[in-house]
């Protein structure tokens, strides 16, 4: 490994917890909802889970009910943004000088406004899906 010119190591992975909070600790970012880089949605859920933790805080006086909110309210959001497309992480991180030859053919024929066009209709991230509660201070 020190020594060859090629090496290359990739490891893509998601967190799925069962609960976000424990007494009074709650995880946020990629520690309770990571949707793995290939799903264009870290920056989203990270910014959105700390408004909704922020704002949920703010109006609860008591922490339990305010974790609880916050995760009932975000947990569909992100079990939406970490659905990966048929394929993932796997297609995108091939092995062979041939499937990296036929990711980049991919690549490029994805980047016309065809192809384009069809793809956004399928693999356009859940971003847009959540509409963020209003929270008055």
């Amino acid at each position: 490994m020190d020594n060859a010119s090629d090496f290359f190591f990739e490891s893509v992975g998601q967190v799925h917890m069962p609960r976000w909070f424990t007494g009074r600790i709650a995880a946020v970012g990629d520690a309770a909802y990571c949707a793995s880089p290939l799903s264009g949605m870290g920056t989203s859920l990270a910014l959105t889970g700390a408004y909704i933790l922020a704002g949920e805080l703010a109006h609860h006086t008591d922490h339990h009910t305010a974790f609880t909110a916050y995760e009932s309210t975000l947990r569909p959001y992100t079990a939406r943004a970490q659905k990966l497309p048929p394929g993932t992480p796997r297609a995108a991180l091939p092995r062979t000088r041939a499937g990296i030859a036929l990711l980049n053919t991919v690549l490029r024929t994805a980047t016309t406004k065809p192809a384009s066009t069809l793809l956004a209709r399928f693999l356009v991230p859940p971003a847009d899906t959540l509409t963020l509660p209003t929270y008055h201070s």
